[in-house]
């Protein structure tokens, strides 16, 4: 294969990874903002959707297995593919956990909350920022991004916490809407995972600009 081809399936090996991670971005977001807006019936278009990001994955691990099947790259090169074909595997599983916000919405009775969704989309927003910043600062070949961005997992964790305890202290009101404050806990164990797949895609990108292996 010529230089000039393998360059430009390189190159397409990045661009298909944004798109997934875009795909995952927007599983992510627009299932919190069904749950929240209580659309019902966009959940189920959302949960087909995952089938669209399975495919994406699966396509890319296999552009990645061909190039080093073909090509035999070696250091940069070789590093880059690996971690594109683990970046994808992560980012197939955060969509996974919108997929599963969405089914979670699915399952839930018609109506308002057990209380208004604030700190649940606050998660979304953090997580999902955290999630393009992962996937550019592997774009642009930043390590030092990379290496700031698991930080801001904490957040994550501190929002979660805070959840759980706002709910249980309406279900102690309440013990009626037990049901509906344990969904909403799964929701945001949902988010706080997507932090934690966020963080493993950071550690991909310093493995893959230095060849260190590090874990956050």
């Amino acid at each position: 294969m010529p230089r000039e081809s393998y360059e430009s399936d390189m190159q397409v090996v990045r661009e298909e990874l944004q798109v997934l991670a875009g795909m995952a971005a927007d599983a992510v977001e627009n299932s919190v903002r069904i749950l929240r807006d209580r659309r019902m019936e966009e959940g189920e278009a959302l949960i087909e959707a995952d089938l669209l990001v399975n495919g994406k994955c699966h396509a890319i691990e296999e552009m990645c297995l061909n190039l080093v099947a073909t090509q035999q790259p070696v250091a940069g090169d070789l590093r880059f593919l690996f971690s594109a074909m683990q970046i994808a595997m992560q980012l197939e599983r955060i969509a996974d956990y919108g997929k599963g916000i969405a089914r979670i919405n699915a399952g839930m009775p018609p109506g308002p909350h057990v209380k208004p969704l604030l700190d649940i989309p606050r998660m979304s927003g953090v997580a999902v920022s955290m999630l393009r910043d992962a996937i550019a600062a592997f774009l642009n070949q930043d390590a030092e991004a990379a290496e700031r961005i698991p930080a801001r997992d904490v957040e994550l964790d501190l929002l979660y916490s805070q959840i759980y305890r706002v709910l249980l202290t309406h279900v102690m009101q309440d013990p009626r809407r037990i049901d509906d404050a344990l969904k909403l806990t799964f929701v945001a164990h949902n988010l706080e995972r997507v932090g934690d797949r966020v963080v493993n895609i950071c550690e991909r990108v310093i493995y893959y600009l230095t060849g260190e292996v590090v874990d956050f």
